[in-house]
Protein backbone atom coordinates (compact mmCIF):
# COMPACT_ATOMS: atom_id res chain seq x y z
CA UNK A 1 0.00 0.00 0.00
CA UNK A 2 1.12 3.31 -0.95
CA UNK A 3 2.24 5.63 2.15
CA UNK A 4 -0.36 8.40 2.66
CA UNK A 5 1.09 11.79 2.93
CA UNK A 6 0.78 14.99 4.51
CA UNK A 7 -2.88 15.93 3.33
CA UNK A 8 -4.02 19.86 2.37
CA UNK A 9 -6.40 20.65 4.81
CA UNK A 10 -9.16 23.06 4.26
CA UNK A 11 -11.09 24.32 7.50
CA UNK A 12 -15.14 25.17 6.17
CA UNK A 13 -15.59 27.93 8.71
CA UNK A 14 -13.50 30.46 9.05
CA UNK A 15 -12.06 31.00 12.73
CA UNK A 16 -9.78 28.43 14.11
CA UNK A 17 -8.61 26.94 11.24
CA UNK A 18 -8.20 23.64 12.45
CA UNK A 19 -9.33 24.22 15.82
CA UNK A 20 -12.08 22.16 17.74
CA UNK A 21 -15.63 22.28 17.69
CA UNK A 22 -16.51 21.88 21.39
CA UNK A 23 -19.65 21.62 20.83
CA UNK A 24 -20.47 19.32 20.31
CA UNK A 25 -18.07 8.37 10.92
CA UNK A 26 -22.51 -14.04 -4.78
CA UNK A 27 -22.19 -17.38 -4.00
CA UNK A 28 -23.70 -20.34 -6.12
CA UNK A 29 -26.14 -22.79 -4.35
CA UNK A 30 -23.68 -25.22 -3.25
CA UNK A 31 -21.84 -22.74 -0.87
CA UNK A 32 -22.47 -22.74 2.48
CA UNK A 33 -24.20 -19.48 3.74
CA UNK A 34 -21.88 -17.21 4.27
CA UNK A 35 -22.11 -16.05 8.09
CA UNK A 36 -21.91 -12.19 9.39
CA UNK A 37 -18.96 -11.27 11.45
CA UNK A 38 -19.35 -9.50 14.12
CA UNK A 39 -17.83 -6.25 14.17
CA UNK A 40 -15.18 -6.12 16.44
CA UNK A 41 -16.49 -4.32 20.04
CA UNK A 42 -13.13 -1.81 20.25
CA UNK A 43 -13.98 -0.58 17.24
CA UNK A 44 -15.28 2.66 15.50
CA UNK A 45 -16.76 3.93 12.54
CA UNK A 46 -14.99 5.82 10.41
CA UNK A 47 -16.15 9.44 10.38
CA UNK A 48 -18.52 10.49 7.86
CA UNK A 49 -18.16 12.36 4.89
CA UNK A 50 -20.46 14.55 4.00
CA UNK A 51 -22.06 16.14 0.95
CA UNK A 52 -19.83 19.13 0.49
CA UNK A 53 -16.72 16.34 1.00
CA UNK A 54 -16.24 18.07 4.45
CA UNK A 55 -15.16 15.70 7.67
CA UNK A 56 -15.14 16.00 11.26
CA UNK A 57 -11.87 14.91 12.33
CA UNK A 58 -11.84 12.17 15.53
CA UNK A 59 -9.41 13.70 17.82
CA UNK A 60 -8.54 12.10 20.82
CA UNK A 61 -7.83 13.92 23.89
CA UNK A 62 -6.97 12.91 27.71
CA UNK A 63 -10.29 13.35 29.61
CA UNK A 64 -10.65 15.93 31.83
CA UNK A 65 -10.34 15.14 35.66
CA UNK A 66 -14.09 13.90 37.27
CA UNK A 67 -15.36 13.66 33.70
CA UNK A 68 -16.24 10.06 34.38
CA UNK A 69 -17.81 11.12 37.70
CA UNK A 70 -20.12 14.13 36.27
CA UNK A 71 -20.44 12.04 32.94
CA UNK A 72 -20.86 8.52 33.65
CA UNK A 73 -21.81 5.75 31.30
CA UNK A 74 -24.59 3.30 32.10
CA UNK A 75 -24.02 0.01 30.77
CA UNK A 76 -24.90 0.55 27.02
CA UNK A 77 -22.50 3.02 26.85
CA UNK A 78 -24.76 6.32 26.93
CA UNK A 79 -24.78 9.13 29.04
CA UNK A 80 -26.80 8.57 32.47
CA UNK A 81 -28.32 12.25 32.34
CA UNK A 82 -29.72 13.26 29.20
CA UNK A 83 -28.79 16.33 27.57
CA UNK A 84 -28.35 17.70 24.04
CA UNK A 85 -24.96 16.93 22.38
CA UNK A 86 -22.67 20.26 23.36
CA UNK A 87 -24.82 21.73 25.99
CA UNK A 88 -22.95 21.45 29.60
CA UNK A 89 -24.78 19.65 32.64
CA UNK A 90 -26.46 21.96 34.64
CA UNK A 91 -24.26 23.20 37.89
CA UNK A 92 -25.33 22.29 41.22
CA UNK A 93 -23.72 22.75 44.57
CA UNK A 94 -19.99 22.71 44.22
CA UNK A 95 -20.20 20.29 41.05
CA UNK A 96 -18.63 21.92 38.09
CA UNK A 97 -20.25 21.30 34.59
CA UNK A 98 -19.42 19.10 32.33
CA UNK A 99 -19.11 19.21 28.40
CA UNK A 100 -21.30 16.12 26.69
CA UNK A 101 -19.36 16.34 23.30
CA UNK A 102 -17.37 13.42 23.37
CA UNK A 103 -18.42 10.97 20.83
CA UNK A 104 -16.06 8.07 22.58
CA UNK A 105 -14.35 6.97 25.78
CA UNK A 106 -11.51 4.35 26.70
CA UNK A 107 -11.33 2.34 29.35
CA UNK A 108 -8.58 3.13 31.77
CA UNK A 109 -5.21 2.97 31.13
CA UNK A 110 -1.36 4.12 32.49
CA UNK A 111 -1.95 6.01 35.38
CA UNK A 112 -5.90 5.67 35.41
CA UNK A 113 -6.65 7.78 32.60
CA UNK A 114 -9.02 7.61 30.08
CA UNK A 115 -9.10 9.40 26.64
CA UNK A 116 -12.17 10.85 24.84
CA UNK A 117 -12.65 11.54 20.77
CA UNK A 118 -14.46 14.64 19.92
CA UNK A 119 -14.68 16.19 16.69
CA UNK A 120 -13.12 18.90 14.84
CA UNK A 121 -14.66 21.87 13.12
CA UNK A 122 -15.69 20.46 9.38
CA UNK A 123 -13.11 20.58 7.19
CA UNK A 124 -11.65 18.74 3.26
CA UNK A 125 -9.22 16.79 3.35
CA UNK A 126 -7.58 14.36 1.26
CA UNK A 127 -6.76 12.08 4.42
CA UNK A 128 -9.23 12.32 7.67
CA UNK A 129 -6.39 9.49 9.68
CA UNK A 130 -3.53 11.58 8.72
CA UNK A 131 -4.74 15.38 9.34
CA UNK A 132 -6.21 14.10 12.41
CA UNK A 133 -3.30 13.13 13.59
CA UNK A 134 -0.93 16.45 12.68
CA UNK A 135 -3.79 18.08 14.73
CA UNK A 136 -2.37 16.72 17.56
CA UNK A 137 1.07 17.01 16.95
CA UNK A 138 1.09 20.42 15.44
CA UNK A 139 -1.72 22.05 18.51
CA UNK A 140 0.71 24.46 20.68
CA UNK A 141 -2.50 24.44 23.38
CA UNK A 142 -2.32 21.67 25.60
CA UNK A 143 -6.24 21.98 27.13
CA UNK A 144 -9.30 23.11 25.41
CA UNK A 145 -12.43 23.69 26.70
CA UNK A 146 -13.30 24.04 30.64
CA UNK A 147 -13.69 21.31 32.04
CA UNK A 148 -10.20 21.13 30.22
CA UNK A 149 -9.67 18.16 27.75
CA UNK A 150 -5.53 17.73 27.68
CA UNK A 151 -3.11 17.03 24.69
CA UNK A 152 0.17 15.47 26.14
CA UNK A 153 1.59 15.82 22.29
CA UNK A 154 1.47 19.35 23.02
CA UNK A 155 5.39 19.83 23.76
CA UNK A 156 6.02 17.49 21.18
CA UNK A 157 6.84 20.22 18.49
CA UNK A 158 9.51 18.52 16.68
CA UNK A 159 7.23 15.32 15.79
CA UNK A 160 5.48 14.90 12.59
CA UNK A 161 3.21 12.44 10.95
CA UNK A 162 4.91 10.20 8.03
CA UNK A 163 2.62 8.15 7.07
CA UNK A 164 -0.93 6.13 7.64
CA UNK A 165 -1.58 2.82 6.10
CA UNK A 166 -4.27 0.33 7.06
CA UNK A 167 -3.08 -3.39 6.73
CA UNK A 168 -6.15 -5.99 7.66
CA UNK A 169 -7.63 -4.47 10.47
CA UNK A 170 -4.62 -2.53 12.04
CA UNK A 171 -3.17 0.63 11.47
CA UNK A 172 -0.04 1.50 11.36
CA UNK A 173 1.23 4.97 11.71
CA UNK A 174 4.69 6.17 11.32
CA UNK A 175 5.93 9.48 12.79
CA UNK A 176 9.24 11.23 12.66
CA UNK A 177 10.93 13.14 15.20
CA UNK A 178 10.96 12.53 19.16
CA UNK A 179 7.94 12.80 21.24
CA UNK A 180 8.91 14.88 24.36
CA UNK A 181 7.16 13.45 28.05
CA UNK A 182 7.55 14.75 31.30
CA UNK A 183 6.97 11.21 32.22
CA UNK A 184 5.71 7.57 32.65
CA UNK A 185 1.93 9.01 33.43
CA UNK A 186 2.05 11.51 30.01
CA UNK A 187 4.44 8.43 27.99
CA UNK A 188 1.06 6.13 28.56
CA UNK A 189 -1.08 9.12 27.61
CA UNK A 190 0.59 10.03 24.51
CA UNK A 191 0.52 6.54 23.30
CA UNK A 192 -3.20 6.26 23.71
CA UNK A 193 -3.83 9.81 22.37
CA UNK A 194 -2.16 8.87 18.97
CA UNK A 195 -3.83 4.74 18.81
CA UNK A 196 -6.61 5.98 19.74
CA UNK A 197 -7.19 8.56 17.13
CA UNK A 198 -5.78 6.71 14.15
CA UNK A 199 -8.32 3.79 15.53
CA UNK A 200 -11.04 6.11 15.32
CA UNK A 201 -10.27 7.93 12.04
CA UNK A 202 -10.16 4.57 10.19
CA UNK A 203 -12.12 2.19 11.78
CA UNK A 204 -9.27 -0.16 12.49
CA UNK A 205 -9.58 -2.09 15.74
CA UNK A 206 -6.02 -2.19 16.26
CA UNK A 207 -2.69 -0.11 15.53
CA UNK A 208 1.18 -0.21 15.72
CA UNK A 209 2.73 3.32 16.22
CA UNK A 210 6.86 3.79 15.24
CA UNK A 211 8.98 6.68 15.45
CA UNK A 212 11.39 6.69 13.04
CA UNK A 213 11.00 3.00 12.76
CA UNK A 214 11.09 1.94 16.39
CA UNK A 215 7.61 1.49 18.05
CA UNK A 216 6.47 4.48 19.41
CA UNK A 217 5.80 2.16 23.31
CA UNK A 218 10.02 1.22 23.26
CA UNK A 219 10.66 4.85 22.48
CA UNK A 220 8.60 6.44 25.24
CA UNK A 221 9.50 3.47 27.99
CA UNK A 222 6.26 1.52 27.97
CA UNK A 223 5.70 -2.47 27.73
CA UNK A 224 5.23 -3.59 24.18
CA UNK A 225 2.63 -6.55 25.13
CA UNK A 226 0.07 -4.36 25.30
CA UNK A 227 -4.18 -5.14 24.15
CA UNK A 228 -5.87 -3.11 22.24
CA UNK A 229 -7.59 -0.19 24.73
CA UNK A 230 -10.98 -0.90 24.42
CA UNK A 231 -13.20 2.09 22.62
CA UNK A 232 -16.55 2.97 23.80
CA UNK A 233 -18.69 4.99 21.95
CA UNK A 234 -20.84 7.83 23.58
CA UNK A 235 -24.19 7.19 23.01
CA UNK A 236 -26.34 10.96 23.68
Amino acid sequence: MTPRTRPRVRALVSAGGLGLALLLAGCGPSDPEPQEQDEPSNTMPQPEVEDDDSVRLPLAFVTPDGQAELAPLDGEEALQEEQAPGSPAEETGETQPTQEIEIARTARFGCGDTVSVVRSVPMVTEDPAVAALEFLVDDRQSSHGSPAFYNALAASDELSVDSVEVEDDTVLVALGGEPVTTGECESWQILAQIETTARVATGASDSEVTVDGQPLAEVLGLPADREALQISQVQH
